[in-house]
């Protein structure tokens, strides 16, 4: 059975005895392995459940053909599976020839970031994937959390949420859980700009838009946030050079949200709001911001002044 972490509830008593979670959210596939483990009834878990880490197939065997102590079931959960280098071929018979006859009082579960070749594809083993979550799945994950906490949020300040924590569901839930523990009844924008911390890719975004924005003012305050909480002031110029490189892309490539997304190596919400951004300039404004960038670029490389040669950059840019 194949299934996205978004079924498994209505589905997980109908699993086989040995799961392989899956993706590269680490905050779904911990749920994952909750869920499943709250559906069993494990009695006495200090003697019947079993955590193994960076254990291969011989440690894995060991210890699911164990007895259950005083309980119906046994719950052995392995976590970062690698098989040894060179090895792979024999860890997958050793994990075929227990798959084929799994010992029933024992649940086995792998919980790995990507699927190896040891664990993929296996007739009598069932798959859970838990790679990150789509916007839309984010937003109603956060309201339906809020309304348990008796909170009211809209969804456009999920989204917000979802934006600052830049989809990681980890970050999402502990920011939501502080939230929910500080707010009054409904939770606001304010609310949401005083308690969680923008992810400092989301403020280096800001920082390029309201540049872009002709928003002087906003402009010089996040630099000068950006640059004492640590960030580096190449890493301010690059941000903006590569803002303006999205807006400049969204204009004369041609191509789809989600296929320049993956081209440059960024979200497609961040594509989507360089194209709304880049409607007011045109394509030789935004070549010369490029240039502007490069600029100021090559004069940090010589040692000028930090301050002058961002202060520069930012009311070049401003101006075109």
């Amino acid at each position: 059975m194949q299934l996205k972490f978004l079924s498994l509830k209505g589905q997980v008593n109908q699993l086989s005895n040995i799961i392989v979670v899956h993706g590269e959210d680490d905050y779904l596939r911990d749920r994952a392995v909750e869920q499943i483990k709250s559906s069993l009834d494990v009695q006495f878990p200090e003697l019947n459940v079993s955590v193994l880490s960076n254990a291969v197939i011989d440690d894995v065997v060991n210890s699911c053909i164990v007895l259950p102590f005083m309980s119906g079931t046994r719950f052995v959960v392995v976590k970062n599976y690698s098989a040894p280098e060179g090895h792979e071929q024999k860890e997958r018979e050793k994990f075929l020839s227990y798959a084929k006859n799994p010992l029933n009082s024992t649940v086995l579960i792998f919980s790995v970031n990507k699927l190896s070749s040891v664990l993929n594809d296996v007739a009598s083993v069932d798959y859970v994937e838990c790679n990150k979550l789509d916007r839309n799945s984010i937003e109603k994950w956060i309201i339906a959390y809020c309304r348990k906490c008796k909170k009211n949020i809209s969804p456009y300040n999920a989204r917000l949420i979802a934006e600052y924590c830049l989809d990681d569901m980890t970050r999402i839930n502990t920011e939501v859980q502080k939230i929910c523990f500080y707010s009054d009844e409904e939770i606001t924008k304010d609310d949401v700009d005083l308690m969680i911390e923008k992810d400092s890719d989301i403020k280096l975004y800001e920082f390029a838009n309201e540049i872009a924005n002709k928003n002087a003012d906003r402009a010089f305050q996040l630099a000068n946030s950006l640059l004492t909480k640590g960030t580096k002031i190449t890493t301010l110029v690059s941000s903006v050079y590569n803002t303006f490189r999205r807006m400049f892309y969204s204009l004369v490539s041609g191509m789809g949200q989600n296929e320049m997304a993956s081209y440059l190596g960024v979200k497609p919400f961040a594509v989507t709001k360089a194209r709304e951004v880049a409607e007011r300039f045109s394509q030789v404004k935004l070549k010369k911001a490029l240039e502007i960038c490069a600029k100021a670029d090559e004069n940090l490389k010589k040692n000028m002044d930090n301050n002058a040669v961002v202060n520069f950059m930012i009311l070049s840019l401003i101006s075109l």
